[in-house]
């Protein structure tokens, strides 16, 4: 299993004990320490997907989650990634798709098209400060059929993030930690920053990006 970014270790993984070994990878694997030290099946690395080495045939399930999206040659690592699978193993990636992050008809109408103007300042600035591609959700199945692996699917899931509520927590902390790299895009104004964040904290009903989880099966090599 390979993950690196935020961390949402999949409870799953806890079935592969006591016979199989988990390996949770990232660049700073400092939040998943603690987690190895109580479970022995789980070896945790620091690693560097794009560059540092990967063992070849060696998993039955590599997972992936918020990471190729902000990488500079996705297709390269899912290449790599690919690599790393024993034949029948089964690559899982997760990624965002901004497609859904519009506004409940019921809201403000003047306040969901601020809001708008200022989300979509921010995506402006994590794609070109960050390399972020906010569309690469949609891009997965294609992606993974392209990497030559079967029984490619994928499906998304949404809910609503609402001032006052984690969602609206995390997207108040975003646009502040952003703030000036959106003014500077000229896109939004500092009355627009203002009042998307006091929305975050009441007003606020906004469908969330897609988080859509890709699938596939490295096939089995062909019987003589």
């Amino acid at each position: 299993m390979n993950e690196r970014g935020r961390y949402a270790f999949p409870n799953a993984a806890q079935g592969q004990a006591p016979h199989g070994r988990v390996l949770a990878t990232d660049l700073n694997p400092t939040a998943l320490e603690s987690v190895g030290d109580a479970y022995p099946w789980l070896t945790v690395a620091q690693h560097d997907v794009t560059t540092d080495p990967l063992p070849a045939a060696s998993f039955d399930l590599v997972h992936s989650r918020l990471v190729l999206s902000w990488l500079p040659d996705p297709v390269h690592v899912l290449t790599r990634l690919v690599r790393t699978l024993r034949p029948g193993g089964w690559l899982v990636l997760e990624e965002l798709d901004f497609l859904s992050a519009v506004a409940d008809p019921a809201m403000d109408a003047d306040a969901a098209a601020i809001f708008t103007r200022v989300l979509h300042a921010h995506t402006v600035v994590l794609a070109e400060r960050n390399g972020f591609d906010p569309t690469f959700g949609r891009r997965l199945p294609g992606l993974l059929q392209a990497a030559g692996l079967a029984d490619v699917n994928a499906a998304g899931r949404v809910s609503m993030w609402r001032g006052g509520e984690p969602g609206g927590e995390l997207w108040r902390l975003t646009f502040q930690q952003l703030r000036q790299a959106m003014l500077d895009t000229g896109l939004v104004d500092d009355d627009d920053v203002d009042t998307a964040i006091a929305l975050c904290r009441h007003g606020l009903s906004f469908m969330s990006p897609i988080a859509i989880a890709g699938w596939g099966q490295l096939p089995q090599p062909a019987s003589s």
